[in-house]
Formats: C-alpha cells, structure tokens, sequence
C-alpha cells in the first residue's frame, strides 16, 4: 500500500471518528450543574431567555440541557444575589472543526454540545 493511500484511509477514517467530537467525547447535549452554598436556600434556574424553570433547594444538582443561553439563578425568598452561569465553548467542539469539518460541527451546534456550563456553581448569602 502506498504512502498516500495510507494517508488517505487516515483522514477519512479520522473524519468519521470524529464526526460530533461535543457529542461523543463532550458529554453529550445534557449537563449536571452543582449548586452550592453554606446555608439551605431556596431558588429557580432559568435560561436567559426565560424557558426550562427547575426550582431547587441547595444543595442540590441541576440536569440541563446544554445550549448556547446562558442560566440563571434566581432566588426564592431574597436569599442569596442573582448569578448568571454562562454558556462557553465546549473545547470538544473544536476537534470537531479540524477533524469532523462542517458535518461534526454541525451535529454539536444542532443537539447543543457546542456548549458547556461551569459543573459547579456556589451561591453566597446576601
């Protein structure tokens, strides 16, 4: 076999691999978010752009669904200040530019594994 089939077979089959890198090796479209903090404390998370509510009780650990909005922490009673939880690049996301091309990085941005909240989040007293 020659050199440039070799090659060849290497970049088609590195392309199929990696075909969704935020997808496959990312975590996928669904995240936990931790909340923390030193005192019970009651709250609601939003998206900024006010869908998917989900009412907790620090502390306590939060399934979402990655997207390019930020999240929002609100609290309930006054307790604790707003925190924002911002929406960054998955690092997994980038492989898929150099390997999977247009079609890998189309399948993060669609199914939302482009994205990534921080894992942890804690919440301070007012």
């Amino acid at each position: 076999m020659s050199k440039q089939m070799l090659l060849l077979g290497s970049i088609i089959a590195g392309s199929v691999l990696f075909t969704g890198c935020a997808t496959i090796l990312g975590g996928g479209n669904n995240q936990t978010i931790s909340i923390n903090s030193s005192v019970p404390m009651k709250g609601e998370m939003a998206y900024s752009d006010g869908t998917g509510t989900q009412y907790f009780t620090t502390p306590a650990t939060l399934s979402v669904e990655r997207k390019s909005k930020d999240v929002t922490l609100k609290s309930r009673n006054e307790e604790f200040t707003n925190k924002t939880v911002k929406a960054d690049m998955n690092p997994w996301f980038l492989g898929n530019i150099i390997f999977g091309g247009l079609f890998g990085s189309t399948t993060d941005m669609a199914g939302g594994a482009a994205w990534k909240y921080d894992e942890t989040v804690n919440l301070s007293e007012k």
